[in-house]
Parts: C-alpha cells; structure tokens; sequence
C-alpha cells in the first residue's frame, strides 16, 4: 500500500523540478533524480475519444534520493498538476 504524507516548502528549479523539501520537520536536499513520470486519472474515460481534460487529476512524480546532513534516502515527490500541492508518496 502506497502511504502518503505532505512534502512542505518544496523548491523547484527554473522550471518544476524539485529541488529541496521539507518532511517531518526535517530540509531534504535532493542529490539525484533517479525517475520522473505523469499519472493521470480519469484515464478509462478518455480511452474511446482521446481527448485531454485538464480536471483529470493529472500528477508529475519524481523518484528521488534526498538527504539531510549524513543520510541518504530514496522518495517518490508527486506534484499535483491542478492545485500545484506536493505530497510524498513512499519513503
């Protein structure tokens, strides 16, 4: 099951990379992008005419390795393309 929890202050890079985050109370910086790929909702309902719809809850993810001071770990960042919220999808 895939457990959820809210990334805060979340910086991005010129365009809409992740770059720093905050999780449970603790600044992550991110030190490589191991993946990154879109998930949308909604998709049985655009199977037969193909058409894009903006409220499809469409997401961007990021898999990640981030580290405080002395701690290397691996994330999955989801971004809301929407509402532009960030969330941490597994640690």
């Amino acid at each position: 099951m895939t457990q959820v929890n809210p990334a805060h202050d979340v910086t991005i890079d010129g365009a809409t990379t992740p770059i720093e985050f905050t999780f449970k109370g603790r600044r992550f910086r991110i030190h490589a992008v191991l993946s990154r790929w879109c998930e949308a909702g909604g998709w049985w309902n655009r199977i037969s005419d193909g058409k894009y719809r903006p409220d499809d809850q469409a997401r961007a993810l990021w898999r990640v390795e981030a580290a405080p001071i002395g701690a290397l770990t691996t994330f999955e960042l989801e971004r809301d393309e929407l509402s532009g919220q960030w969330i941490i999808r597994n640690v």
